[in-house]
């Protein structure tokens, strides 16, 4: 299988851990004084299946409940890009968006159109991708408005800012999901020191330093990217040193920062 280059002159088999990776889930289990177990349950299910169903993953632990309320009438997802390692990408940021409690039930199986859009557009227009880090994400982003322009499809949505009171125009769902899928896929498979990253995630800082957090709260990320270039790196450093000291300075309050 095809490595690609992921840092400099760095190659390491990309395509394989990804496998890997899907071949495997974690399940988790609340108990009733609120602690969390997790266990790993090897199950090639997300990787050899192009097509998820409701209610297979409802058999998770932590989905059971989901499943069992979820009522509307899309029961399976089909992932249907041409180059299987694209779609194997796809697959796994869907999986790596469920499994971190970023993305629902509801949220995957009900709002399919812009995957559908998405899976139509790099079928047409890339059809040679071995992967989505290969696209200049710039360009492809440009080419994506124009196609679903074309297309007659709405790439503008109005929104409201209940803080300010005020409406303002964004991209909407199905315009901005190439971006959210390119950038997931890049996150997840960031092999940098967390430090380093535009975004933490407290679990990999709990592993590596230390840092406590509630486990049964699913706020596992702090997202730098929003920050001027010219001070977010003086910002990251503040907060590494802050929750380091661990002084009054918790992974709550450095979330609170941020808002």
């Amino acid at each position: 299988m095809k490595q690609t280059k992921i840092s400099g002159s760095e190659e390491i088999g990309f395509h394989e851990g990804l496998e890997k990776e899907l071949s495997t889930y974690f399940e988790k289990t609340i108990h009733e004084d609120g602690s969390v177990s997790v266990e790993q349950v090897s199950n090639p299910y997300f990787l050899v299946n192009d097509k998820w169903n409701v209610n297979d993953i409802g058999e998770i632990k932590q989905f059971k409940e989901m499943a069992e309320n979820y009522t509307y009438s899309n029961k399976n997802i089909h992932f249907r890009l041409n180059n299987p390692l694209v779609n194997l990408e796809v697959k796994y940021v869907y999986y790596k968006q469920l499994f971190n409690d970023l993305w629902t039930i509801k949220s995957v199986f009900v709002a399919q159109s812009p995957l559908k859009r998405v899976t139509e557009f790099i079928n047409e227009k890339y059809p040679k991708l071995s992967s989505l880090l290969d696209l200049d994400i710039e360009k492809a982003e440009r080419e994506y408005l124009f196609w679903l322009n074309e297309k007659g499809i709405q790439t503008q949505t109005i929104k409201r800012n209940s803080l300010i009171e005020k409406d303002y125009v964004s991209k909407s769902d199905v315009a901005a999901f190439l971006r959210i899928i390119y950038t997931a896929l890049f996150q997840y498979t960031d092999k940098r020191e967390e430090w380093k990253k535009d975004r933490w995630d407290i679990r990999n800082l709990h592993d590596r330093y230390g840092i406590d957090y509630n486990k049964s709260i699913n706020l596992y990320y702090i997202d730098f990217s929003k920050i001027p270039t010219t001070i977010r790196e003086q910002v990251k450093k503040y907060f590494k040193q802050r929750l380091l000291s661990k002084n009054k300075f918790s992974w709550g309050t450095a979330r609170n920062y941020m808002l």
